[in-house]
């Protein structure tokens, strides 16, 4: 019956069957990555009991907890000590050497890996004769979380250095924030002031996050009232997984380094006002401070993206300003980014976004020649 119509008919019956295959191809497509999203979405389960209510910090992690984390990506195990942080390590007097404090968030804590395959662990492991060190990371903590954890609890360990790591995700926008972006317990923040810096949200109410704070994402974090103002295409296209998965990887990227400058203006201000105070504080205590600028997966993979676009920009301000600061600053981020464009591994898991144990691997390589300067 086909061949009995006319070439025309015949064209018109073609593009409308692969018309049809194309749209049922497109929509198969966009099922399986819904599917697949929600999958991965519904699979991190923590065994209860590591996240304890703290009126200072807003939460820490209990003592002595040991228990399973699973996601779609990894499926590992967490234990604490007898003073509420991951991996082993004694008070002042016990060990003699050097004492190393890593600070930090869930990248310092080391989610994804189990308590051995920690980049601090491996540290500690190459050097355990002659130095301590300590992981003093705490899931979802920003700078200022991290300034009144090393205030209240690091100081009595006696470091001779505390590594402060800045992930450049999140941790310089969670700062001005009374519930960090992607968390729904509530924080301490600072406030910087013409006086200088001043605490809020002190004692750090019990509170969830209520439906004003929950509005705010990374997305307007970053990118203020231009994430609202997107095209009516890209506004209806972006409810699409597809589309996001292909705007991700092959989308027009613009440089936004300009639009960052007065954006950022105000974060990087209270950033590097908490870096002096804590600088200040390591004097006293005859500490040396150093910052490592960890990134995040988009950064080291994507470097064209505008997630890795934001970071560079973070990154490269705090390197500009590391003088003025008086604070050495290991550039993680970068050497990160170089390694992986020449030999490229799997350092990050692909959905959660962690390290891997790779990757746990990689950050001690290029951390062990640094802290033996």
């Amino acid at each position: 019956m086909f061949l009995h119509l006319s070439r025309k008919k015949q064209l018109l019956f073609a593009a409308a069957a692969a018309g049809f295959s194309l749209f049922f191809a497109l929509f198969m497509a966009e099922l399986l990555l819904n599917f697949q999203r929600s999958r991965i979405q519904k699979s991190s389960h923590f065994d209860p009991g590591m996240v304890l209510y703290d009126e200072i910090l807003g939460w820490k992690m209990a003592p002595g907890w040991q228990g399973g984390h699973r996601h779609y990506d990894f499926q590992v195990t967490y234990s604490t000590n007898p003073y509420g942080f991951r991996g082993v390590f004694n008070p002042p007097g016990i060990a003699a050497g050097k004492r190393y404090a890593f600070v930090g968030d869930s990248f310092t804590f080391s989610y994804g890996v189990n308590d051995h395959e920690t980049f601090i662990y491996q540290l500690g492991a190459w050097d355990k004769k002659t130095a301590a060190y300590m992981n003093f990371g705490v899931p979802g903590y920003s700078t200022d979380q991290e300034y009144l954890l090393i205030k209240q609890r690091v100081f009595f360990f006696l470091p001779d250095v505390i590594f402060l790591v800045v992930y450049l995700g999140n941790d310089l926008f969670d700062n001005a924030l009374p519930f960090p972006l992607q968390a729904q317990h509530a924080k301490p923040y600072f406030e910087l002031t013409s006086e200088g810096l001043v605490l809020r949200n002190t004692p750090v109410p019990r509170e969830t996050k209520p439906a004003s704070q929950a509005q705010k994402d990374l997305q307007h974090a970053v990118f203020g009232d231009r994430a609202l103002n997107r095209g009516l295409p890209d506004r209806y296209l972006g409810r699409f997984q597809l589309y996001q998965v292909l705007r991700q990887r092959f989308g027009a990227r613009p440089d936004s380094s300009g639009y960052f400058t007065a954006q950022f203006k105000n974060s990087l201000g209270l950033f590097f006002a908490i870096i002096e105070q804590t600088r200040r504080e390591c004097v006293q205590k005859n500490t040396r401070l150093a910052l490592v600028l960890m990134p995040g997966k988009s950064f080291v993979e994507l470097p064209g993206s505008l997630s890795a676009q934001f970071q560079d920009y973070l990154r490269q301000k705090i390197v500009e300003n590391r003088d003025k600061m008086k604070v050495e600053v290991l550039d993680l981020a970068g050497h990160l980014r170089s390694r992986y464009g020449k030999t490229p591994g799997r350092w990050f898991y692909p959905n959660e976004g962690h390290l891997t144990s790779q990757g746990h691997r990689v950050v001690a390589e290029f951390l062990r020649p640094q802290i033996s300067r």
